[in-house]
């Protein structure tokens, strides 16, 4: 006898009820005031969505967005299953800075056996598709709750076009589905009654056009949160541009295949691979590239699938075969797969994990993507100084926040301020500043900024 096929439709029913709706009480971390003085803090209340996933044999574990988990204070899940009743939650971990934009949250363990107990039925955990992604043209259904709706909400649309990754960011899938605030965080599905992705983001001012995260980038990251680590992807550890037949004389390649080193990270994958500016990286792993660094074959033929993308996509540690040109010989090489160097100037998305140091009528603060962003809203000239600091590789500390009638604002020190030097010390962090203000205690200070600017305070601080 053989098994009939199950209608999208019929399958979007049966997986809805693994679909939960997230609500959370926490701070909104867009405001400028609370990014430049981390002592305000605006609080809020938002939701999303979310599902049961299924991993080995774990319980209670649910997928969402980042942004829905981010800077929360209290989660609480509520179901079909259990009427109206809400369950708290707790975060495992997350991608802190959104790329992709995927978390996982957990109900605490009284509250799962109570869900337990409530339940209609046993939870519908959501199995995440391995291998391929789903092709051009393919029906999907996106579940979740938008605009705060008490009942789950389904979508029918089908995957439109491919986003491909960068250095930065991750692939995307397009999809025409209906995806709207509150339904982010929750799954789309396919007939073979699996997770294609994670429904991230819809197109402001667009019309039927949302964005998915792929499954399986979502697997790699729960693996990642399960054994508590940060969530990182491989990277290729240098900078590459496109190939042209320009350069053929130079490069000595008979045509222009495959991408162009133009420069090598230090203690990054390239340089662990003995790779050097000016090679040409044909493939990785046998996937071969075009000039423009898009995969050659049947997948390239249906999707935009590049180098960062099958890069992003090898579990860090792992082997990794590169096939190259050198001087117009073919070469190949093999290094292990890890993710970039860290960079003095990094990303700090998470109110609770922001240190500053309140001193002189001044707010300090480690130098972040998020402080950047936040000054360009009020002084666009202080945000071009600070822009040129982005390849530092040692921290760098950021004057945020001037508090009127005190010692800064008499010398008027300027938002935004790097300061470099403290009594002629070279400092990098806040640590090292309080130190040499702790060792001068009832003494003097003298600041130095990386512009030339000076400030003499009398010692008189407060850190958070």
């Amino acid at each position: 006898m053989t098994k009939t096929k199950r209608k999208l439709s019929d399958v979007a029913r049966q997986m809805m009820s693994g679909v939960v709706q997230i609500q959370v009480e926490g701070y909104i971390e867009e405001d400028i005031q609370s990014i430049l003085n981390p002592s305000i803090k605006i609080p809020g209340t938002w939701s999303g969505s979310g599902f049961f996933v299924k991993y080995k044999d774990l319980e209670g574990y649910i997928v969402t967005n980042g942004h829905v988990a981010r800077n929360a204070v209290k989660i609480e899940i509520s179901s079909m299953l259990t009427s109206e009743e809400r369950f708290e939650a707790e975060v495992v971990g997350m991608v802190k800075q959104l790329e992709p934009d995927v978390a996982l949250i957990k109900i605490k363990e009284k509250e799962l056996l109570r869900f337990k107990k409530l339940a209609i039925q046993p939870i519908e955990y959501l199995e995440l598709r391995e291998g391929t992604g789903p092709s051009r043209g393919e029906a999907i259904k996106a579940i979740g709750y938008p605009m705060g709706m008490i009942e789950p909400n389904i979508t029918g649309g089908e995957i439109t076009n491919f986003i491909s990754g960068s250095e930065y960011t991750t692939e995307r899938f397009v999809t025409n589905a209906a995806i709207n605030p509150g339904n982010s965080g929750g799954p789309s599905i396919s007939e073979d009654g699996k997770v294609v992705g994670l429904n991230t983001a819809v197109m402001i001012d667009a019309e039927n056009i949302g964005f998915i995260t792929p499954a399986s980038f979502v697997k790699i990251i729960i693996e990642n949160l399960l054994l508590l680590n940060e969530p990182h992807f491989a990277d290729i550890g240098g900078k590459l541009q496109k190939n042209a037949n320009n350069f053929n004389p130079l490069l000595k390649q008979p045509q222009a295949k495959g991408v162009i080193v133009s420069k090598v990270i230090a203690k990054g994958f390239l340089e662990a691979a003995k790779i050097k500016s000016r090679d040409v990286i044909l493939s990785i792993n046998k996937v071969e590239f075009d000039r423009h660094g898009i995969v050659i074959g049947k997948e390239g033929l249906y999707r935009h699938k590049n180098i960062y993308d099958v890069m992003k996509l090898v579990p860090i540690g792992e082997e990794v075969e590169i096939s190259y040109l050198r001087d117009g010989v073919m070469k190949k090489t093999k290094a292990h797969a890890m993710r970039n160097p860290e960079k003095g100037i990094i990303s700090n998305p998470i109110l609770s994990e922001r240190r500053y140091l309140e001193v002189f009528g001044m707010i300090i603060q480690p130098l972040s993507f998020e402080i950047i962003q936040a000054i360009q809203e009020i002084d666009s000239y202080a945000q071009i100084e600070l822009l040129q600091t982005i390849d530092q590789d040692k921290p760098m500390l950021v004057v945020t926040h001037i508090y009127l009638g005190t010692q800064a604002d008499e010398m008027e020190w300027p938002l935004g301020e790097l300061i470099v030097k403290a009594n002629d010390q070279e400092i990098h962090t806040l640590n090292e500043l309080e130190k040499i203000i702790e060792k001068n205690k009832g003494g003097s200070i003298l600041l130095e900024c990386l512009n030339g600017t000076i400030g003499y305070f009398q010692e008189n601080s407060k850190s958070s």
